[in-house]
């Protein structure tokens, strides 16, 4: 739980850099065009080759559309829009997709208004007093968990994005089943454990106290305010807008070199945890929003966001420690409230990525050169996102080049699609000639979790083959050994593979299920309820 029409680089004569001023004002209206010295002449010449060799790297790395804007001292001096957002049109650079988890920063920078208006706070009281709908197994750790906890990625609480995949029910119907999570520990940690979910809870906790909905409380606070008008949230209203990006994959590297993609589809289940990733714009209106979060509230010299609660984002909260660091990095990573903090060659940048289904984001905010990258795709499967800020601070900040970032983007990518080869290298090892014990009917039947809810077990095939449903997954099951079974989930956005072991109870019957879904790495125990009364029908 990611566009382009004009040509920005419009060169009159060997010395002055045109281009338009993009802020807008306050009431959304854009100023007049006005002509700017871009006064940096490798600057300059980096920008002229710039459409070249994005586009090369698009068409090498795969990538089906996508746009990308640069902000320079305030200024709008690229934005523009490469292959195709659909199966005919050029994406451009008004083409909107979804943001994907760059919209955490939304969601804490909304939280940071209500926190100046007095309304709530970030480090004294618990979420369950704003939301008591949100409880969790251990009430000690309910009653210390305070908005600073969850948007900062610090808390002990599994993530369960399985369970809220395009699950159609109500938040707070998901928020309320939290309660019945095995917690692995019940203490705050300093390091990073990235969970969407509670992103999710933080934003209804939010909305409950400005009473409204969470998408009407990022419109008031936000989108309205800065002028950000091709914004807004879910798949559904996207897909309103006159110049929307379809989502796509490629089942191979090769076929996404050669454009071979499969078209993705637009979701009208809404996402529920909508605060961690739903909302949607054009490249140039998140740049635009980089550009506020890097003067720290401030639009065309006014102060639209409470300075204070801006900054409180961009402070270190916690510590993300999984990525092996680079020479000209920082040697650790901060996480803010919705932002990762890192440096670059000596430069402060404040960064985050995203990800869904079929498009993919990145922001990357380099504060002390008043630089803003924004960059947009409409498939998951690329490392460029988060390798491009680099490419592009190289070249506007004049900085030593010891890599060469968009060939690196490809290499990335290429091992990315191979490691996605389906493998059962994690299974236990499989034990030759252990049959399972009980007939095939007796498997039947649906199992319960309290959080992930139901998995129902059939007969088709003429009775000889298992099939799991899960909610919108489905696979036929195949047996491994003894009592557990192996099946492959093959759906748009989300692949990856089943495990199920039975379990026989005391009465000799099968009890339960434990059960590995795809996305999920630890075994999760579903209770059989009932049989499947609808159990043999052949396919």
């Amino acid at each position: 739980m990611i566009s382009p029409i004009f040509n920005p680089l419009l060169l009159i004569s060997s010395v002055l850099f045109i281009h338009a001023t993009f802020i807008p004002s306050v009431a959304g209206q854009r100023k007049e065009n006005t002509t700017t010295i871009v006064d940096n002449q490798s600057a300059k010449v980096f920008l002229t080759s710039l459409p070249k060799a994005l586009e090369k790297v698009r068409a090498d790395g795969g990538i089906k559309g996508m746009s990308v804007a640069i902000v320079h001292k305030g200024e709008l001096v690229f934005a523009q829009g490469f292959g195709k957002r659909n199966r005919n049109d050029p994406f451009t650079k008004e083409t909107v997709t979804h943001i994907a988890s760059v919209s955490k920063a939304f969601t804490a920078t909304a939280i940071g208004e209500l926190v100046a208006e007095g309304k709530i706070d970030w480090n004294e009281t618990p979420v369950s007093h704003y939301l008591p709908e949100f409880q969790l197994k251990d009430p000690v750790l309910t009653s210390q968990l305070t908005f600073a906890d969850l948007l900062s990625h610090r808390t002990p609480v599994p993530t369960v994005d399985t369970a809220w995949y395009r699950n159609a029910r109500p938040p707070r119907e998901l928020i309320k089943q939290l309660r019945y999570l095995d917690l692995p520990s019940t203490k705050l940690t300093p390091f990073l454990n990235y969970n969407n979910v509670l992103y999710g809870v933080a934003g209804e906790a939010a909305a409950n106290v400005a009473g409204m909905s969470y998408p009407d409380l990022i419109m008031a606070k936000l989108l309205k305010p800065l002028g950000l008008m091709s914004a807004g949230l879910s798949h559904p209203e996207m897909a309103k807008q006159p110049n929307f990006a379809m989502p796509y994959e490629a089942a191979s590297f090769e076929d996404a070199k050669n454009g071979i993609f499969e078209e993705g589809y637009i979701d009208e289940i809404h996402m529920p945890d909508a605060p961690a990733g739903d909302i949607f714009m054009n490249v140039v209106d998140l740049a635009k929003w980089g550009r506020v979060i890097l003067k720290e509230g401030e639009l065309n010299g006014k102060q639209v966001l409470n300075k204070e609660s801006v900054q409180e984002t961009l402070k270190s909260q916690s510590i993300d420690n999984d990525d092996p660091r680079r020479t000209g990095f920082a040697p650790t990573v901060g996480y803010g409230l919705g932002w990762s903090l890192d440096s670059f060659k000596g430069h402060t940048c404040f960064r985050h990525g995203g990800s869904n289904p079929g498009y993919q984001s990145h922001l990357a905010l380099f504060p002390d050169d008043d630089l803003v990258v924004a960059h947009l795709t409409n498939i998951e499967s690329t490392e460029l996102t988060s390798l491009l800020p680099y490419y592009i601070a190289d070249g506007m900040l004049g900085l030593p080049k010891s890599i060469d970032w968009l060939l690196v983007s490809v290499q990335k990518t290429k091992e990315s699609y191979a490691k996605e080869v389906e493998s059962d290298d994690d299974l236990p090892e499989r034990i030759e000639n252990a049959p399972y014990s009980h007939y095939l009917n007796d498997y039947t039947g649906e199992y319960t979790h309290p959080v992930y809810g139901e998995i129902i077990i059939t007969l088709q095939k003429g009775g000889k083959t298992l099939h799991l449903k899960y909610r919108t997954l489905e696979c036929q099951l195949e047996h491994y050994h003894y009592e557990s079974f192996k099946g492959r989930v093959r759906t748009f956005g989300l692949k990856g593979r089943a495990f199920l072991t039975f379990v026989t109870g005391v009465n000799r019957d099968v009890q339960s299920a434990k059960v590995i879904l795809p996305g999920e790495s630890d075994s999760l125990t579903f209770e059989k309820s009932e049989p499947a009364d609808v159990a043999s029908k052949d396919k």
